[in-house]
């Protein structure tokens, strides 16, 4: 299990290649906690990025129409070869399409503490009304659209210690992902 961390303040300039997905909750009355977290990029993940990388025409959807962050409340162990099929317990009211103008790099969200010149950000925001869950320990990137199937490919799966979000709760979810050349 990989292991979450809270706080009720970003923590400095977060880029950590082990803490790359930021999630920030904020309350109603304002208050924001921030919860970081690891993700696995899949072996679909690294074919889309190996595509784009050439200019060519991704197998996979990830960053169109039919892209969607989801999260799950089910257990599991992320693995390179992951597929929906392992997105065990899914919060199917968390599904939705991730934000309009994302993924892009050199995020300016001063939310997102994982941002730099050679990240890629996804984010996926849910408001009060979109859903409402307890303990949320995982979520994924998947290419299923509104229904995803077993088979449907994931561009990147994620698990994390227990948190909730009510319907008093605004959530964004940074996904960060670092291209070095290390």
């Amino acid at each position: 299990m990989l292991h979450l961390t809270e706080s009720n303040k970003p923590v400095g300039n977060q880029i950590n290649q082990d803490l790359n997905i930021c999630i920030v909750k904020e309350s109603i009355n304002g208050d924001k906690t921030w919860y970081y977290a690891k993700n696995i990029v899949t072996d679909d993940g690294d074919l889309f990025y190996a595509q784009q990388s050439i200019g060519e025409t991704p197998t996979s959807d990830f960053d169109g129409a039919s892209g969607r962050m989801e999260l799950r409340t089910g257990s599991a162990t992320p693995a390179k070869s992951d597929t929906y099929t392992s997105v065990t317990t899914p919060v199917t009211a968390s599904r939705k399409i991730i934000d309009s103008t994302y993924p892009k790099t050199n995020d300016g969200d001063s939310d997102n503490t994982g941002a730099g010149t050679d990240i890629v950000t996804w984010r996926t925001s849910w408001t009060t009304s979109d859903f409402s869950a307890t303990a949320i320990i995982g979520g994924c990137i998947h290419v299923g659209a509104a229904s995803p199937v077993s088979g449907t490919k994931l561009l990147t799966h994620f698990s994390i210690t227990s948190f909730d979000k009510t319907t008093s709760d605004t959530l964004k979810i940074f996904v960060n992902h670092t291209f070095n050349g290390v």
